[in-house]
């Protein structure tokens, strides 16, 4: 099937890294590159991750993701977020797992001292967070990196409401069959992002294989509205694909607010 894309303004969310003091890297090694996972499967389902391959051991970590965003302590030593995003094209995959959109080099995200650049954007129906022990129907992760061990993601809920109208056509043009489009059209990606960008932050991985505990969490506490019908269309192409909550195993939530 051959699709065509156009100018879709979206949102980015970004994310960064105020410390991670962490020596892992993002690796898969070559015992886990034809490893199927899935997130429900009897054989291969996320709580059979940390089984499939050496690879995987940080899937059974103490520092994992997702987590339910409860009782955060306000931080007001905290940077901001300062986004720098670059207009770009995309190379979108429907990977089975998530839409995945690709970015070209460019657009950066920049907290505190440090700058991270994008590499790209996905796609959970269900939200992965919680908040209060409250899942919402979408989220997108927005994740950006300085380097092999160090990452940071940042995460926007959607939340029922009012017409999306760049959701709209943005989902229009979602691949709905696995496989690699490339989109030659130039995407601004400002959009998408609450006006407001308070937020809750913590330190913890990857939320699929290899599960790296490379990540510094930014998790924006205001949501984007889609309507029933748009959250619908996505669930249509893809659903469930969230990892359960897990444990924080004793690390501390804090929280910025604008």
């Amino acid at each position: 099937m051959k699709h065509h894309y156009f100018l879709i303004t979206i949102a980015v969310i970004a994310f960064s890294i105020a410390s991670c003091k962490n020596d892992k890297k993002v690796i898969i090694p070559t015992d886990c590159t034809e490893v199927h996972w899935s997130y429900d499967g009897i054989t291969d389902g996320q709580d059979k991750w940390v089984d499939l391959c050496t690879g995987y051991s940080d899937c059974g970590g103490q520092s994992q993701s997702p987590v339910n965003i409860s009782g955060a302590i306000p931080d007001l030593t905290l940077p901001g977020l300062d986004f720098n995003y670059s207009s770009t094209t995309t190379e979108i995959e429907n990977n089975g797992h998530t839409i995945e959109f690709v970015c070209e080099a460019g657009s950066e995200l920049t907290i505190g001292t440090k700058t991270y650049q994008l590499l790209q954007f996905h796609y959970h129906a269900k939200s992965e967070h919680q908040v209060d022990g409250l899942y919402h129907p979408l989220e997108v992760h927005f994740v950006h990196n300085e380097s092999d061990t160090a990452y940071a993601v940042v995460g926007v809920f959607f939340e029922p409401g009012e017409e999306n109208e760049l959701f709209t056509e943005f989902l229009a043009h979602f691949p709905t069959e696995k496989g690699t489009y490339t989109d030659t059209t130039e995407i601004n990606l400002a959009g998408l992002l609450p006006e407001n960008k308070s937020f809750y932050h913590y330190s913890g991985s990857l939320t699929t294989p290899p599960c790296s505990e490379v990540v510094n969490w930014y998790v924006l506490k205001n949501e984007i509205s889609a309507s029933a019908t748009q959250i619908a269309q996505f669930e249509g192409i893809l659903k469930n694909n969230y990892r359960n909550i897990k444990n924080l195993n004793g690390r501390t939530i804090y929280s910025r607010d604008e």
